[in-house]
């Protein structure tokens, strides 16, 4: 047997040379066509465990596929989004006589408000993006709670000034307080909202979310508290959007927790 025959019978049949006693004395005399079927055997082994290995994984991903319901569109979302944001300022600033909102010269109801008003339609739209896998982003979602919070803080301190506060510390937990109680049923029921999409980011979502309901609250304490005092506008009714954002990241790290656990038990 020639190395002419080896090329020939390993076109036809690759696995069955190394079983041939005419090819099996060929190769003991020709350390090429040894090199070459060895080769051939070893790349078709390895390439039927490579197969056998994708049937698995096939398999073990069509076991655990599930029907999914396709999303409404993005306006939709976007409206709900914005009913909630509003529902939850109503709800928060009709009980208190808008007191804030009288105390506001007009210059510092059109920066405050315009700056809410753009910060909620930023975050909305950043929120509703990440519930669609694959989809590309106009807007940053990790940096964006931070440009927001910045250009809030900026916004306040400009819009404000000194005044004398007394009561500094009790005053400012009130409002607290009271930023945070509307915040807390805006970001459930946000979270509510962005369940219906796939998270595959919990912590940047629920950042988004956090940092929505924080500017619910925020909205709620311009239009309800009369105190002008920037330091008091700004560690306390901004705090409560600070510590809304923190809140939401925290509560993402803690689904995508539990979601890693129940991967990985499910394996």
């Amino acid at each position: 047997m020639t190395c002419r025959d080896i090329d020939n019978l390993m076109s036809t049949a690759p696995r069955n040379p190394a079983r041939n006693p005419q090819v099996m004395e060929h190769m003991g005399k020709c350390g090429g066509c040894r090199a070459l079927v060895s080769s051939m055997v070893f790349f078709l082994d390895h390439t039927v465990t490579t197969e056998t290995n994708l049937k698995q994984i096939e398999a073990r991903i069509v076991k655990t596929l599930k029907p999914v319901r396709p999303l409404a569109p993005s306006q939709f979302f976007l409206f709900a989004c914005a009913i909630i944001f509003l529902c939850v300022v109503a709800i928060g600033a009709t009980p208190f006589g808008m007191s804030g909102w009288g105390a506001l010269s007009l210059a510092q109801r059109a920066g405050v408000f315009a700056a809410l008003t753009t910060s909620a339609l930023l975050l909305a739209v950043s929120m509703v993006g990440q519930m669609v896998p694959g989809s590309k982003y106009a807007l940053a979602p990790v940096g964006l709670p931070i440009v927001i919070l910045t250009a809030l803080l900026i916004v306040l301190a400009v819009s404000f000034h000194r005044r004398a506060e007394p009561a500094f510390v009790a005053d400012g937990l009130v409002c607290m307080k009271n930023g945070l109680t509307s915040a807390i049923p805006a970001v459930v029921l946000f979270w509510l909202l962005v369940r219906r999409g796939a998270m595959l980011n919990p912590k940047l979502i629920g950042a988004a979310a956090g940092g929505l309901a924080g500017l619910t609250g925020l909205t709620v304490l311009e239009i309800n508290c009369p105190n002008l005092n920037v330091f008091h506008i700004l560690v306390w009714h901004w705090g409560v959007v600070l510590v809304s954002s923190g809140a939401g990241a925290l509560l993402g790290a803690v689904v995508e927790r539990i979601e890693r656990l129940r991967g990985r038990l499910a394996s």
